[in-house]
């Protein structure tokens, strides 16, 4: 198995989407892959991958793409997968080791956070893996949640929300708490940039007040029963329709 690598071209990045994230994530999680591409090709998002060529064809069996916030100094890894097949055999770990590193000495960001399934809230599947083993995985790379009742929103307006999420700041062993302003402006910009605009409901009031103190509390993951939950009722459950003018997507 070759190294991890940055993935940039055109058909690196479907062949990512199709062969890894397609049959990894729910279509309520994952972005088109065309504007998975075009996101990569202007540089807002950033993609590795590990590539398998044991069989003499080259097969890309890993990817891990993450979102920078310069303004705010912090990298959200949007999506980490392996290709059925190939998952349990250490190729996520070193894959996820392999972009903190990356990352970390591109960007020297403030924090490097992840969207994760709460475990109390995602039942496992087969097909999508099983949340209890991904929090043990972000626990072993230093993963702690912050106090947040965080969603994942919309992408676009009225597009459906992913309650029960949690957002969990890796390599944070010994850190307790992250500043709050800067993440109350990344959950922000986050929801802007995604929804079209920064909702005025309550799940999203819910969610920026959790963050608007100095500081924004680390849970440790084997404590998560500390932890704010970002559920929504029926009228949360989606992003509000587009306003005039507005234009959001993930």
């Amino acid at each position: 198995m070759a190294a991890p690598r940055p993935l940039t071209t055109r058909s690196e990045i479907l062949a990512l989407h199709r062969d890894v994230l397609a049959p990894s994530f729910p279509p309520a999680e994952l972005v088109d892959a065309e504007d998975l591409w075009r996101s990569v090709e202007h540089g807002s998002l950033e993609a590795l991958g590990t590539v398998d060529e044991s069989d003499g064809h080259a097969r890309l069996v890993s990817g891990v793409v993450g979102a920078w916030f310069p303004r705010e100094r912090i990298l959200l890894v949007l999506y980490l997968a392996i290709a059925p097949g190939h998952r349990g055999a250490g190729v996520g770990g070193a894959l996820l080791a392999a972009a903190l590193d990356a990352w970390t000495e591109a960007h020297a960001p403030l924090a490097i956070v992840a969207e994760v399934e709460h475990p109390d809230h995602h039942p496992a599947s087969e097909a999508h893996g099983d949340p209890v083993a991904r929090v043990r995985f972000y626990a072993r790379h230093g993963g702690k949640a912050l106090a947040l009742p965080y969603f994942q929103p919309g992408g676009g307006p009225g597009a459906p929300r992913v309650p029960a999420l949690m957002l969990v700041a890796l390599r944070a062993d010994d850190r307790t708490a992250l500043p709050g302003p800067p993440v109350r402006a990344f959950l922000t910009d986050w929801l802007a940039a995604c929804e079209g605009a920064v909702a005025d409901d309550a799940a999203t009031r819910r969610l920026l007040d959790a963050a608007s103190g100095p500081e924004v509390a680390l849970v440790g993951l084997d404590a998560l029963g500390q932890l704010p939950v970002g559920t929504l009722s029926e009228a949360e459950a989606s992003a509000p329709p587009a306003s005039s003018g507005a234009d959001g997507s993930r």
